[in-house]
């Protein structure tokens, strides 16, 4: 009843189930909404993620030339988007970004190094740059390691980012391992997989 104290009431049944009312102050007037509402603004506003990957050619650059990180595919996503290379933000929030790359190395000689880094808004992250050495090629075999790093920033409502890296020799591959045809099995390793999380 509308004039009863909350203290008065009866609790309500539990679980839940969403189609619960829930009196509100909105624009001026009062209305009201369920609690379901409540949950998908949440979600909408304070729960966002993506999940990303390359799975194309492998990615190279001539010796010191800095190119864009390609990212091909988008595995799922809730107020984040992929479109080319570009990671976009719908919500204001802290964002954690997790990065893996898998690098390999033709050179028979020397190890290369590879430095990758984010870059915000179309500048480059202050004091962001990861190098990594990857080992040189044996035998058969090219040198391969994974270079994974994660980030914490600060974006508004339609941030963006993006990634460059170069390597100093320019015979480091970001490449996709294919798929095993024979025993032991085994799925794609992907080049690039990028994961998303909003954390406040």
């Amino acid at each position: 009843m509308a004039d009863q104290k909350i203290s008065a009431m009866p609790a309500a049944a539990t679980p839940l189930t969403g189609a619960e009312l829930v009196p509100l102050v909105q624009s001026g007037g009062n209305v009201s909404s369920t609690i379901a509402l409540f949950g998908a603004y949440t979600r909408n506003t304070l729960f966002n993620y993506g999940a990303f990957q390359d799975l194309g050619l492998d990615q190279t650059a001539a010796a010191n030339t800095v190119v864009q990180l390609r990212i091909d595919t988008t595995d799922f996503t809730q107020g984040v988007t992929r479109v080319g290379n570009r990671i976009s933000l719908t919500n204001a929030g802290v964002y954690s970004i997790i990065i893996s790359l898998q690098l390999s190395n033709d050179d028979t000689a020397n190890p290369d190094d590879l430095t990758l880094w984010p870059v915000i808004n179309g500048t480059a992250a202050v004091g962001s740059a990861s190098t990594i050495g990857v080992p040189v090629r044996k035998g058969a075999l090219d040198g391969h390691i994974i270079l994974t790093v994660q980030y914490t920033f600060q974006f508004a409502a339609a941030g963006y980012f993006e990634f460059d890296w170069f390597s100093i020799a320019g015979h480091v591959s970001v490449l996709t391992y294919p798929a095993s045809v024979a025993t032991p099995i085994h799925p794609a390793s992907a080049a690039v997989i990028l994961s998303v999380i909003q954390v406040g």
